[in-house]
């Protein structure tokens, strides 16, 4: 009996793999295999069924692969972020391996192992990226992927009702950057400081099309600057100069006081804390100023969530067929227009207003 064609085989009897040195015996109606040692304990051959029903003894079937499909996604990219099944062994989504070390060579063919003294160097076999076949020529690398939900899961959910996707098309521009925000919002209940709202202000918000609050603050930041010239060229100034004057200084000489003088000046604003208060008074506005651009900074990203969550539930419950321009693509985005007249608008304030105060 050739043995070859049972390796592997498990006996019915003792459940054993059959090796090449095995004596094996076959039953003569179906043709199951057995160690002779198990059939002669046996007495017979056990599938007595088999020899009933006229069939013959087949090996089993080998196991068939999990279903991929029907497994819970549970294991997570370090690349990406992007949630796998749990069997996978490379992301869906960037390719990144999720076994062992991903993160070691970045998917990159290990360096060379240096051989020992005496032992020729050998060509190491072309490196296959993601687990394929090796390749026949050089080694290219797998082109760079932009993820542009920035690893966050579109499928997750937001808020009620709203989900990273629903966002990401509200935001459109620079998704990469506020999904992982919005997402680190909201797992942490902590802001994340945004320097495009901190420079900009309202700017900034009329640029999202946060027209509300954009309006407002950047209502609020015109008033504390024109509040800041007024103060420079109205009181600041000529309190400034009565100063100077009382101390005996030449303002026509220049501002170069002398440190008895300086004194003298310090003696009069500490006598009368309204004079120190309208000397001072341009020095609080900038710091107002700073003050609304730091909580801007800070409470940006959270507005603008708060935003895109207000604005993804307004489409959702609207009826397009009465209000057509009430979907994600006309509500969300940029407004770039805007964003050239505040700065049109920001150069005529620093450079003209000034020259008629």
């Amino acid at each position: 009996m050739a043995m070859i064609d049972f390796n592997g085989v498990k006996c019915p009897v003792c459940g054993v793999p059959f090796q090449e040195d095995d004596d094996v015996v076959v039953c003569p109606q179906c043709g199951a295999p057995y160690h002779r040692h198990c059939y002669e304990k046996e007495g017979k051959c056990i599938f007595t069924g088999l020899h009933e029903s006229g069939k013959e003894w087949s090996p089993p079937s080998p196991p068939k692969a999990p279903d991929v499909s029907a497994e819970i996604k549970d294991r997570e990219c370090p690349a990406c972020g992007c949630l796998n099944s749990h069997s996978a062994l490379f992301c869906s989504r960037c390719g990144g391996s999720l076994l062992g070390q991903p993160q070691r060579y970045q998917n990159s063919p290990p360096p060379p192992v240096p051989p020992h003294p005496g032992q020729s160097q050998q060509q190491p076999p072309p490196y296959a990226p993601y687990g394929g076949a090796p390749q026949r020529g050089p080694y290219i690398p797998a082109p760079f992927i932009f993820d542009p939900m920035g690893g966050v899961n579109p499928a997750d959910m937001l808020d009620t009702g709203v989900s990273f996707g629903d966002a990401s098309k509200l935001v459109k521009q620079n998704t990469s950057y506020y999904m992982p925000v919005f997402r680190y919002i909201k797992q942490t209940r902590r802001n994340k400081f945004n320097f495009s709202a901190f420079l900009f202000s309202g700017a900034w918000m009329l640029y999202r099309k946060q027209y509300k609050y954009g309006a407002i603050f950047t209502g609020l930041m015109f008033l504390l600057y024109l509040l800041y010239l007024s103060a420079s060229v109205f009181v600041a100034t000529p309190q400034l100069i009565s100063l100077m004057e009382q101390a005996g200084m030449d303002i026509s000489q220049g501002f170069s006081p002398s440190s008895e003088q300086m004194l003298v000046i310090s003696q009069l604003m500490g006598e009368d804390p309204v004079i120190y208060l309208k000397v001072c008074l341009p020095l609080i506005c900038l710091v107002l100023m700073l003050a609304v651009m730091i909580f801007l900074g800070v409470r940006g990203n959270k507005m603008y969530m708060n935003h895109c969550v207000r604005k993804v539930r307004e489409v959702k419950s609207a009826n397009l067929a009465d209000e057509p321009q009430m979907t994600l693509d006309n509500l969300g985005g940029v407004n770039t227009s805007i964003a050239v007249c505040m700065f049109v608008c920001y150069f005529l304030l620093v450079n003209v207003v000034p020259l008629l105060l």
